[in-house]
């Protein structure tokens, strides 16, 4: 069994570095670690924290030159916008044994073993690295201009054409299991279902296409099967969409709603906002509301393993 331990960052690749790095510390209001050139790979990088108590950091990495190997991504039908996430597990010689009996076949990257999108990651890249026994500290609010609130990093949407198979998969590659889903028929365009990981505090949604119009075939289409939406929860909604009039971003698609007579609230902000990633916030009056607000358990679903 692959032993995870956290997720130690999420990865993102765009054309230029510093109009990210404008969005990300001031709309998101993530907080600067460190920022580096990297020779080898032809890349400029930068590590932020994520507010809240999670751990998780954001890596956004652009090119130094059309010789960058991040080009490819960038140029490509999944790019730019969300390119890998970083998982820190106990013992990366397991990890990678794990891998391989699972049916992928791992890469090794200094001190990483790689997972790519097309023999495993499903469009995605699973990068795998030690624990190195040093948790982040706790990233604080933003202190200057009006951010969206962030206090923590809910999920990763994944668009798949069956969310049953890549479920099934990422089961035994990577231990996942469904903790949520929406009825068949729930709605007409798409069906999803929600999974938790070993060890890590955020969520992994897989959507799949329903109907002759949906939204989510004409992504895959499009994208391939790869990342749909990042999702955070905000302290306060309103304080989410008025730091968005601050910095000149439009939202869609708000919800104002109720489950089981709690409240909550959502919005989307386009990828052309965000450096690629259609990202989704939320707020919700009382935890683990909004998650299943159109979802039931699964029939196999049990409390405790």
């Amino acid at each position: 069994m692959l032993n995870i331990t956290g997720i130690d960052r999420i990865g993102m690749a765009v054309p230029e570095l510093d109009p990210q790095l404008d969005v990300l510390e001031g709309l998101f209001g993530f907080q600067r670690e460190q920022a580096w050139e990297d020779s080898a790979d032809g890349t400029r990088r930068a590590l932020l924290r994520i507010p809240g108590d999670s751990g998780i950091r954001w890596e956004v990495a652009a090119p130094l030159s059309d010789a960058s190997a991040l080009d490819a991504f960038i140029e490509g039908p999944r790019g730019p916008g969300l390119q890998s996430i970083t998982i820190q597990v106990a013992d990366l010689d397991a990890a990678a044994e794990h891998v391989r009996a699972a049916g992928a076949e791992p890469a090794s990257e200094g001190d990483s073993v790689v997972v790519g999108p097309e023999v495993g990651g499903r469009g995605f890249t699973f990068r795998f690295v030690e624990a190195s026994g040093a948790a982040s500290a706790a990233a604080s609010g933003p202190t200057g201009a009006p951010s969206l609130g962030i206090t923590r990093v809910d999920h990763i949407c994944h668009a798949y054409s069956s969310r049953d198979e890549l479920a099934a998969w990422f089961g035994r590659l990577l231990g996942m299991r469904e903790i949520w889903r929406t009825p068949d028929g729930e709605h007409e365009d798409f069906a999803d279902l929600v999974l938790e990981w070993p060890g890590a505090p955020m969520l992994w949604e897989v959507i799949q296409p329903e109907g002759d119009e949906s939204f989510i075939e004409r992504f895959i289409e499009k994208r391939g099967p790869s990342v749909h939406h990042i999702a955070f929860e905000v302290a306060d909604f309103d304080r989410a969409t008025a730091a968005c009039e601050h910095h000149g971003v439009p939202t869609f698609d708000e919800h104002d709603d109720e489950t089981d007579g709690i409240r909550w609230r959502d919005a989307f902000i386009h990828p052309r906002h965000t450096g690629g990633v259609l990202t989704q916030f939320y707020w919700e009056a009382q935890a683990a509301t909004w998650i299943r607000s159109d979802k039931v358990r699964p029939a196999s679903f049990q409390a405790a393993r």
